[in-house]
């Protein structure tokens, strides 16, 4: 199902994967990697996204710039209750362009990895 907007309903991946996923909008402070799959260390500059819900593998997160598939992004984690984030990383694994005309926004899935 579309809503006009190239927005098909599968637009954020495998359902079951997101099963145990829960709302949470927060901001999230996060800092860009290699790709798993380059050699070396390369770090970006700090970011700030927002979640939009997270899981024990994973979590959706409103980013302002498109990371490639791949990507390995340093997060500070929320944690409910805890001013502090504990810190991990995580692979993107997809992404979307926000629409409604908001260039430069993006729905970014990661994976946490261990």
């Amino acid at each position: 199902m579309t809503t006009g907007s190239k927005w098909p309903s599968s637009m954020f991946g495998d359902e079951s994967a997101r099963g145990d996923r829960f709302p949470l909008m927060r901001p999230v402070p996060y800092e860009p990697r290699a790709a798993i799959s380059e050699a070396g260390s390369m770090g970006g500059r700090p970011r700030t996204g927002l979640t939009i819900n997270v899981g024990s593998g994973g979590m959706c997160l409103l980013t302002d710039w498109e990371p490639a598939i791949d990507q390995v992004l340093r997060v500070e984690f929320p944690m409910p209750a805890v001013v502090a984030g504990t810190p991990t990383l995580a692979e993107v694994r997809w992404k979307r362009p926000v629409p409604f005309g908001r260039n430069g926004l993006y729905f970014v899935g990661v994976k946490f990895v261990l």
